[in-house]
């Protein structure tokens, strides 16, 4: 890692390439306090000002909702094509608990097997993150995920009048060299640095009891009257699995064409909160109620890959707080979970 000074003059500038130059994908205000992702062709389209957004930027491009993976064509033998339509892109100011959510969906998509699809995009996306402000509902202190250790090629740290740079790769380093005048950072630079970081952390609302939950959470798991009570509302939409930077389930299928002999293979996200979503061939559902699929899913996000990877899967971002129709609150139920095994 390499840690470099970018003066305000000199980020405006660098900023201003960026857009020239190549593909970036930034912040900007699309309606009132509405924020989202867009590519950017006027650097004053750029707002980091933005605490939030409705679906994670990094998902939507390197997992989009519906993504082609392949055609086929039936002859004498069945053609294979794949479909990979990916171009270089910079996704510029996505926040650490985003980054922390590419992070895991980066693991996801190689460690059991490689996602071809999903790789031939990250190699080709460079993210460039930067510190945002967290909104009401952020915990993401609590998930360990307001600080990015990686995933990113460069990451910018705002100290007033200029900003800290944390270089992390050999792509990151080439863009400031081509397009920005650094310094070194000094030692006043660093001191202040860690200042900002203590300062940042005071601004995350401490709402979630996560210590030992890992283990708590074993002791809940058959306590009927519990999860049923705290899956009372929910009216297993989905809207908490979509919005999520780190759910990764998805359903494939075929649009053969009226001919039947060429098709397209395609995927889409799918929701484990969702009816239907463990019902197989013969009518059973593995997941018939409710309280079945949310403790599924906070099992899956507080548990299953603290034993498979070290680290919770939830980035503490706080979007299916907002999403939930049903007002559904994970911390609360965290604390709800914690509470019932106290007693």
């Amino acid at each position: 890692m390499l840690y470099k000074i970018l003066g305000k003059k000199d980020y405006s500038v660098f900023l201003s390439h960026l857009v020239l130059e190549h593909d970036l994908i930034g912040p900007k205000k699309v309606k009132d306090q509405i924020y989202d992702f867009v590519p950017i062709k006027d650097l004053n389209e750029i707002d980091i000002r933005y605490k939030k957004t409705t679906l994670p930027p990094a998902k939507k491009l390197l997992f989009p909702s519906t993504e082609e993976l392949l055609s086929y064509e039936f002859k004498e033998k069945i053609n294979l094509t794949p479909v990979n339509k990916n171009s270089e892109k910079i996704l510029f100011a996505i926040n650490a608990w985003d980054l922390n959510g590419v992070n895991f969906l980066d693991r996801i998509f190689t460690t059991d097997f490689i996602d071809e699809n999903y790789m031939e995009k990250r190699k080709k996306l460079t993210i460039i993150g930067m510190d945002t402000e967290p909104d009401v509902n952020n915990f993401a202190l609590q998930m360990g995920s307001e600080y990015a250790k990686s995933g990113f090629d460069l990451f910018l740290s705002d100290l007033g009048d200029r900003y800290f740079v944390r270089v992390a790769t050999p792509k990151g380093n080439g863009l400031l060299e081509k397009y920005a005048t650094v310094a070194e950072a000094s030692e006043k630079d660093f001191a202040d640095y860690d200042a900002f970081m203590k300062h940042y952390r005071k601004k995350f609302k401490s709402m979630a009891d996560i210590e030992d939950f890992h283990e708590n959470f074993e002791i809940a798991y058959g306590k009927i009257q519990l999860w049923d009570k705290l899956s009372k509302n929910c009216f297993s939409c989905g809207s908490c699995n979509l919005v999520c930077p780190t759910c990764f389930c998805f359903n494939v299928k075929d649009d053969m064409n009226i001919n039947l002999k060429e098709g397209i293979k395609s995927r889409e996200w799918d929701s484990c909160m969702i009816c239907d979503y463990g019902l197989v061939s013969g009518g059973h559902n593995f997941r018939p109620t409710k309280s079945n699929r949310l403790k599924q899913r906070y099992r899956c996000k507080l548990k299953t890959f603290v034993d498979k990877f070290g680290t919770n899967s939830c980035v503490g971002c706080g979007r299916c707080i907002e999403a939930c129709l049903a007002k559904i609150n994970i911390c609360e139920d965290i604390n709800s979970i914690q509470k019932e095994v106290s007693v």
